[in-house]
C-alpha cells in the first residue's frame, strides 16, 4: 500500500499550458489591390481580357466584422461596380473567406472581338490570405459566368486568380 501511495505522490509534474495566441483583429475599413495573375476561359472575352486584365493591378475597398474567429466581409470592387459579401476564419494568422452573395455589376458590358457584348456575373471567390498587423495579403480565385449582354443567357464561364493585398485605413 505504501508503494501505491509513494508511486502516486512521485508522478511527473504537469507540463505547463501554453496560452494560444491571440485572434488578430481586422474589424473595421479596408483597402486592396488585386492583380489577375492567371485567366481561363472567358469565351469571346478571353483574348481581350487576357491583354487588358493579366498583370495589371485593380482596387477595391472592403469592411470587415469580426466576432472572435469568425469573420464577415462586404468587398466592393471599384472597376466593376459590383459588392460582394463574403464569410470566413481566422485561424491564427491565416484567413480564409468564401463569397456568399454578390450585386450584379454597373451595367458594365464587355465588347467581344467579333461583335456582341457580354456582362459578367461573380459566382464563386475563395479567399485564403494571412494576417500581419495593418495588412492582410494573399490569394484569390474566382469564376464568373458570361451571360450575353441584356439577357440571362449563360454563354461560358471565366477564372481568375491572382495576389492581394489590403490595407487598414
Amino acid at each position: 500500500m505504501f508503494a501505491l501511495l509513494s508511486a502516486s505522490a512521485c508522478g511527473s509534474p504537469a507540463s505547463p499550458t501554453v496560452p494560444a495566441p491571440p485572434v488578430p483583429q481586422i474589424s473595421g475599413n479596408w483597402l486592396g489591390e488585386e492583380t489577375v495573375a492567371s485567366l481561363d476561359g472567358g469565351e469571346c472575352l478571353g483574348p481581350p481580357l487576357r491583354k487588358d486584365l493579366v498583370g495589371f493591378p485593380g482596387q477595391f475597398s472592403g469592411s470587415f466584422m469580426q466576432n472572435g474567429s469568425s469573420v464577415t466581409a462586404t468587398l466592393d470592387i471599384d472597376h466593376t461596380g459590383a459588392v460582394c459579401s463574403y464569410s470566413g476564419t481566422i485561424n491564427g494568422s491565416a484567413l480564409t473567406l468564401d463569397m456568399t452573395g454578390c450585386t450584379a455589376t454597373s451595367g458594365m458590358a464587355v465588347s467581344c472581338p467579333e461583335g456582341g457584348s457580354r456582362n459578367l456575373l461573380l459566382l464563386s471567390e475563395h479567399v485564403t490570405a494571412v494576417i500581419a498587423g495593418d495588412s492582410i495579403s494573399g490569394t484569390f480565385a474566382e469564376t464568373d459566368n458570361i451571360l450575353i449582354s441584356g439577357s440571362t443567357t449563360s454563354v461560358g464561364t471565366l477564372g481568375t486568380a491572382g495576389p492581394f493585398t489590403l490595407m487598414r485605413r
